[in-house]
């Protein structure tokens, strides 16, 4: 081989190796600047909305400001149906998504696998304060004293109220902090009177959870058997709702009554007022009255406002695990985010700041008749209970649930509770 064919020949390989270790330090420089996340298309709170993807672009607008180079890659039309599914099989062949929103009702069996990254030395070494959040909200991501998400969204119960019906009656109104008690009276006044005909206190979705939040039921200390159901509180409970549908028929009385304005109160999430109280969903409606938006009825210092929680969570085996915790505070902590994602999910913001603001008072009362103000919403979040952190409490909860309903439906709540509760506590342990 003659000289000058070994000097192509030698720089050719250099080429070669010179193009190769290009690509390889390409790939591995787009590894580190590509960020996977698992989201699902659709409201998380089960209303109209397609603008799931939009706010999240908006975050990606927000989150590029500081981290231009980074690429953020998430999978479209994934139904919130099927994302618990999708999930797990990505959890299965070790390919999840850095980031995550938290699959509805999965967070206590999820982060007890150990599927999501612990967070609390991140928001120590980042000076993110515990304060920022609704204690409600930032507990939802807690488990055994260690913070595995953050919330990003929040959609609390309050009760509407007809006025209209009230006054038409010649029944005193409760004020925005009620009690059990005030319910029983209306409830109680509004069945014999003879003003139009019938008239219902409360609708069907005041359920038992409520009954029983309003006394401050809270599960027991007791490691054997957390669930107990003849605690004072738990009675306190059960009797109330016995004695609403009693007195006010209140296991026939729905949605469609009270848009009808023959009852007086009705459970609503913020998700669902805010789209009743929408256009075009506003003028469809053929209501006639004026309401007033309330606390869920409670004794004093009860925390009886049920609060459902969206959360992002960072995979334990995420490749990126510092590009997902920056983008995680965008999407949880960035003030214009969680005010776009207020504007246009419906739901609530998790931080009081947002809550608080100007804009948010001004959007209130431009789709609610003014009755629900940015300080009754902060209220409503801080009277929030947060839900029990046992691995399979979610599916415990819709059993007994349904137990409870359907003794209560046959007035065997007396003759099965004990069994319902033990049967709950066995369900619990396995």
């Amino acid at each position: 081989m003659t000289k000058v064919k070994k000097n192509i020949l030698f720089l050719s390989i250099l080429l070669l190796i010179s193009i190769l270790t290009a690509i390889i330090k390409y790939n591995s420089w787009q590894a580190k600047h590509i960020l996977t996340v698992g989201i699902y298309t659709g409201s998380p709170w089960d209303v109209p909305n397609n603008n799931q993807y939009r706010v999240f672009d908006y975050a990606i607008k927000e989150f590029k400001k500081k981290h231009p180079n980074v690429q953020i890659r998430y999978e479209n039309g994934i139904q919130k149906s099927d994302y618990r599914n999708w999930l797990s099989e990505k959890m299965v062949q070790g390919k999840s998504p850095d980031l995550m929103i938290v699959p509805n009702n999965s967070f206590n069996l999820l982060a007890s696998n150990g599927a999501f990254k612990d967070l609390s030395g991140l928001m120590s070494t980042n000076n993110v304060s515990t304060q920022s959040f609704y204690p409600v909200a930032l507990k939802a991501g807690e488990l055994k004293g260690k913070q595995y998400a953050l919330p990003f969204q929040a959609n609390p119960r309050f009760m509407v109220m007809n006025k209209d019906l009230l006054i038409k009656n010649k029944i005193f109104a409760p004020s925005f902090n009620w009690t059990p008690a005030e319910l029983k009276r209306i409830c109680r006044q509004l069945a014999i009177t003879k003003y139009q005909g019938s008239k219902l206190g409360i609708t069907s979705e005041y359920n038992c959870s409520d009954a029983l939040m309003a006394y401050n039921y809270r599960l027991s200390k007791t490691k054997d058997n957390p669930i107990q159901l003849t605690t004072a509180a738990a009675i306190k409970g059960f009797n109330l709702i016995e004695y609403l549908r009693n007195i006010g028929q209140s296991k026939i009385a729905n949605r469609d009554l009270f848009d009808q304005g023959k009852v007086a109160f009705t459970p609503i999430s913020l998700a669902k007022y805010q789209t009743y109280t929408s256009y075009p969903y506003y003028v469809t409606n053929a209501n006639n009255f004026t309401w007033n938006c309330l606390q869920m009825p409670h004794i004093k210092n009860a925390k009886a406002t049920q609060v459902d929680i969206s959360m992002f969570a960072i995979s334990s085996k995420a490749r990126n695990p510092k590009l997902a915790w920056q983008f995680l505070k965008t999407l949880c902590i960035n003030k214009r985010v969680q005010e776009k994602a207020m504007e246009i999910n419906k739901g609530c913001s998790v931080l009081p700041k947002v809550v608080l603001d100007k804009k948010v008072q001004q959007a209130l009362s431009h789709n609610s008749q003014g009755s629900l103000t940015s300080t009754k919403l902060n209220a409503i979040m801080n009277n929030g209970y947060t839900e029990p952190k046992f691995r399979n409490f979610g599916e415990i909860y819709s059993v007994l649930d349904h137990s409870i309903t359907k003794a209560l439906d046959t007035n065997t709540l007396d003759d099965q509770i004990f069994y319902i509760q033990q049967q709950a506590n066995t369900e619990l342990k396995n």
